[in-house]
């Protein structure tokens, strides 16, 4: 999320996508974030972040020198790993088959 998307969501868009993002990442009921304070958190950091437009790792930034948004600070850890390891994935993927046309080429 970036400042422009964050501010522009109204207050019911922003309780639809918190709930979305606990129900997705959780496991057996319980979630890393709670959803209610992750609502209120987003709410409150809306009012508090400079002017300018900010990009998500800036915003993550911020949050992480404030140190008042734990949830805010989880779940944009979540957001940040997550391309990362399906990218990951589909690169090994990737690799595996190569290495098969190798070995039978070489048989």
């Amino acid at each position: 999320l970036s400042s422009g998307t964050l501010k522009s969501l109204s207050d019911n868009e922003l309780e639809e996508c918190c709930t979305k993002f606990a129900e997705t990442f959780s496991l057996d009921g319980s979630s890393d974030v709670e959803v209610y304070d992750l609502i209120s958190e987003l709410k409150i950091m809306r009012f508090t972040l400079p002017n300018g437009v900010m990009s998500a790792m800036e915003i993550f930034g911020h949050v992480r020198e404030v140190d008042c948004y734990p949830n805010i600070s989880i779940a944009y850890r979540i957001l940040f790993t997550v391309p990362v390891t399906v990218a990951s994935a589909e690169r090994s993927f990737s690799k595996l088959k190569l290495l098969k046309n190798y070995l039978r080429s070489t048989m």
